[in-house]
């Protein structure tokens, strides 16, 4: 199989994901917020950072619901629709373009969210690590930083080198390789929408929940949970990995 550009998500992340997933995951963010409340009790006003915020979908429906929200994500191209999208909702976010692991300068957050498995795309653990001391850096004192990823320990237990399935009128292709020692899937992905066929090669570092929790700790988080997709139950392994990782009280 090919190997995947150390920076594919810089290019992926734009008008081919939009078309794909777009109608389905618009669908889906109300139940994730809903989700997102019942698990952390959250009441507005808090200043909430979604990051990275992709096309704006969390940022947006957080704002609409009344809470301060800022966006930040690295493609210009999703900030732009973001951006656009947030005017025709009658809702106000600061938008901002740029890196994760970068942390935004001379403010912080009561909340920062990374949602729908947007870790781990990166070819070093380091910068992955960067991610998380960024985060814990932006958190006001006692804030809450939450990571929703895809659970690795599922995947690999369970690893099918091939798969397919449908997003709206597209059929979803894959063709798989896992590095066990670096827990490193590369995943080929063909997209049929006809007339139109689109592949490309992405590279995403499984982690397991207790590895998570490691690092955050390490990155400097004084509480971290775990938690199985949204309820409050035990992570099980059949289940997305949700992490809710408190910041200093200093």
């Amino acid at each position: 199989m090919a190997e995947p550009d150390p920076d594919w998500w810089r290019t992926w992340f734009g008008p081919s994901y939009l078309a794909l997933y777009d109608e389905t995951l618009r669908e889906r963010t109300p139940v994730e917020i809903d989700g997102l409340e019942a698990l952390l009790h959250l009441t507005p006003p808090l200043r909430i950072l979604d990051l990275p915020s992709g096309q704006g979908r969390h940022a947006i429906e957080l704002a609409r619901r009344g809470y301060e929200v800022t966006g930040m994500d690295i493609s210009p191209f999703l900030i732009d629709v973001a951006r656009e999208r947030a005017i025709a909702a009658g809702v106000e976010v600061r938008w901002l373009t740029g890196d994760m692991r970068r942390p935004v300068a001379g403010v912080t957050f009561d909340l920062i969210l990374n949602l729908f498995t947007s870790f781990g795309y990166f070819a070093e653990d380091e910068d992955d690590r960067q991610v998380l001391a960024a985060a814990a850096s932006m958190l006001a004192p006692g804030g809450r930083f939450v990571l929703e990823v895809i659970n690795g320990e599922r995947v690999m237990a369970n690893f099918e080198e091939r798969g397919w399935f449908t997003v709206g009128q597209s059929a979803v292709m894959e063709a798989r390789s896992l590095d066990r020692p670096s827990q490193r899937m590369v995943v080929k992905r063909t997209v049929s929408t006809p007339p139109d066929t689109e592949m490309s090669v992405h590279s995403l570092r499984l982690y397991t929940g207790p590895q998570l929790e490691a690092a955050m700790r390490q990155a400097g988080f004084r509480r971290v949970d775990l938690h199985g997709d949204w309820g409050e139950g035990s992570l099980q392994r059949d289940r997305s990995v949700v992490i809710v990782a408190v910041g200093s009280v200093d």
